[in-house]
């Protein structure tokens, strides 16, 4: 140590002693070979940048470093624990000097260990996971590579309008389905980028993109199963402690939450059926006011590019909606009370909507809607969830059986006319969990037209069968089995009620297979 440290002083001293050379080498330079002054404060300028941009870099590293190590501690430690806890169940004595304590004493052991030795498999993925090494991005922040292949096998019993994923059972005269279908399906997979960048005003910064395969069916003749791309959802999201600011291709503001189904993914369950769910493009701000309890009040206000229920794009550009030919967009806000994470969520918010659509010959109808929605858990292995609606002309969330107005003529004079359809509606699920790996959905959903409005106007006589539709129902249950966190596994069954407004009702039972492998 001591050679050491007289190395150091001997290069000090040699160090010092040079300065008086440099500055005299510095000033014998000619003038005209010395950089300008505006030159090196610009040099200086960027190089500052640079640093600060590199520093700011680093500090999100690091953080996300500190973030990633502590987690990786404390999964190993739960690691530990429940190796801990597999020696003591598995080195526990038996009672000999009773026969039925023993064997029910080894039965909950075994069932014990094997819960155990599933705790420790799930927790060794997961340090596997955060110490493999991350997808590298050109920005080098972090990106995170997401999606759930899923298959769907299903057998329909009845009429359906789309074999795959059906929301409406259609009239079984003259259709020849009308004794059912069967099939298989990869196009409910879903692919996903979660991207997380630095601070920005104090803002953590990220974003999302997912891809499924449900735009249409690929053009081949055999390929009926196949699906092509479409892009999902999408958003660009802006965090401070208590605010956020999004803007996306996201699940409307008014009905934030779907039941739970891995039979109706590429559209939510119960769509055209009480839910209300279209992904469109929004610009959200959201502030939360914490409360007492870890429950939190929110506040939320969002302006919105609301899709039009029946509205054809040209096939080479695009053509403004009804929604976008009014030249404003659509206003949603909502209000929330409760708590979002936690082993137990609870809330319930209220929402509102407004849009105004433009038709040929300067007709305009006013859409708007009032929700509400809720979440309670009642128990440790039970939540009640759901959501309610009523409003005009919300064909474009999937309200009114997919339905904005109703076009005819007026029966006292004979000329053409629109009519915003009214609707109410809405759905509820009752969720129970038997264990982690096993739970069990059953859910309700209506969406009803009104009558009133149907017979307001003359109908044409070439109306379509969706034009005609007044009332949609459906419910469904189902089991899902996770083996593994990473595996799926869920038999459903399904009924649909449709009643067009003259008519007979129609119906269809749906019996759907999925298993699914996330990532």
């Amino acid at each position: 140590m001591r050679n050491i440290h007289c190395e150091l002083l001997s290069c000090l001293m040699l160090a010092v002693a040079q300065l008086p050379l440099q500055a005299q080498s510095a000033a014998s330079v000619p003038p005209a070979t010395l950089p300008s002054s505006s030159a090196a404060d610009k040099s200086s300028a960027e190089l500052e940048q640079k640093l600060e941009a590199v520093s700011s870099a680093l500090t999100v590293t690091h953080h996300q470093l500190d973030q990633s190590q502590q987690e990786i501690e404390q999964l190993r430690q739960e690691l530990v624990q429940i190796k801990n806890q597999l020696a003591t169940f598995q080195g526990r004595p038996v009672d000999s000097s009773n026969p039925g304590t023993t064997t029910g004493t080894a039965k909950a052991s075994a069932a014990t260990i094997e819960d155990l030795q599933d705790q420790e498999e799930t927790t060794a993925a997961q340090v596997k996971v955060h110490d493999q090494t991350k997808v590298e991005s050109s920005s080098k922040y972090p990106l995170r590579v997401t999606g759930l292949i899923l298959f769907n096998s299903f057998i329909n019993r009845g009429a359906v309008d789309n074999i795959d994923l059906p929301e409406a059972a259609l009239n079984n005269q003259n259709n020849t389905t009308s004794n059912g279908s069967a099939g298989a399906t990869f196009r409910q997979t879903i692919l996903g980028l979660e991207g997380y960048g630095p601070k920005v005003g104090g803002a953590r910064t990220s974003a999302s993109v997912e891809l499924d395969f449900f735009a249409g069916l690929a053009y081949s003749s055999y390929a009926t199963s196949a699906g092509t791309v479409r892009m999902r959802t999408a958003s660009i999201n802006f965090d401070w402690e208590h605010d956020s600011i999004q803007a996306g291709l996201v699940v409307p503001l008014i009905s934030p939450l779907s039941p739970t189904s891995y039979a109706m993914v590429a559209e939510p369950a119960l769509a055209g059926a009480g839910n209300l769910w279209t992904w469109a493009p929004q610009l959200r701000y959201a502030h939360q006011f914490p409360l007492h309890s870890g429950r939190r009040a929110q506040v939320e206000f969002g302006l919105w590019d609301p899709p039009t229920a029946g509205y054809s794009t040209n096939e080479l550009f695009r053509t403004p909606s009804p929604g976008e030919a009014s030249k404003q967009p659509g206003f949603e806000s909502r209000i929330s009370y409760g708590n979002v994470g936690g082993e137990r969520p609870f809330h319930i918010g209220f929402s509102g909507y407004y849009s105004r659509q433009s038709y040929p010959g300067n007709e305009s109808v006013d859409s708007w809607a009032a929700t509400t929605d809720w979440r309670v858990p009642i128990g440790g292995r039970f939540e009640v969830s759901g959501e309610g609606y009523r409003g005009r002309a919300l064909g474009g969330l999937g309200g009114g059986v997919y339905k904005d107005v109703l076009f005819g003529s007026n029966p006292s004079t004979g000329l053409n006319t629109y009519r915003g359809l009214n609707t109410i509606g809405g759905w509820t699920q009752l969720k129970a969990r038997f264990r982690e790996s096993l739970e069990a959905n059953a859910s309700i959903g209506l969406d009803d037209g009104f009558a009133a409005d149907f017979h307001a106007v003359v109908l044409p006589p070439t109306a379509s069968a969706t034009q005609l539709r007044a009332r949609n129902k459906m419910v469904f249950g189902n089991l899902i089995f996770r083996p593994k966190t990473y595996l799926i596994l869920s038999p459903e069954y399904r009924r649909i009620w449709t009643w067009p407004i003259y008519g007979n009702v129609n119906t269809a039972d749906i019996f759907t297979l999925s298993a699914g492998y996330q990532f």
